[in-house]
């Protein structure tokens, strides 16, 4: 009989962050909140916008889109990185950086931590 906690993971569902959790939970949600966003979309226009609202930027440059992770509102120093403007390659770049925070811990991220709460 499986475990709650490995159904969730089976179906990749985060249980709601609270407040005090930590970055590692903040930057999960936040990264399955992009990947679920960018399921909808058809190809590099639907990336584009007004705003930075999501990981990727709004628009590209000479044929790259720059995908930054964000929590608490600012950007994650080091974990930036431009690639091909299209939807698969943002796609697989937002699974890259899932998988390194699901192979992280709040320490990993302690200098974030520290950035957010000066």
């Amino acid at each position: 009989m499986p475990t709650l906690e490995e159904l969730l993971k089976k179906h990749g569902v985060t249980p709601m962050e609270n407040p005090s959790s930590g970055p590692r939970a903040k930057l999960l949600n936040q990264v399955n909140r992009m990947l679920t966003e960018i399921e909808n979309y058809e190809d590099a226009g639907d990336m584009n916008a007004d705003n930075a609202k999501f990981w990727w930027a709004p628009q590209s440059v000479n044929g790259k889109r720059k995908v930054t992770a964000k929590y608490g509102g600012r950007a994650v120093d080091n974990l930036s990185t431009y690639v091909d403007d299209s939807v698969s390659a943002v796609k697989s770049i937002l699974q890259s950086y899932r998988a390194i925070i699901e192979d992280s811990d709040d320490a990993t991220w302690a200098s974030e931590e520290e950035k957010r709460n000066s």
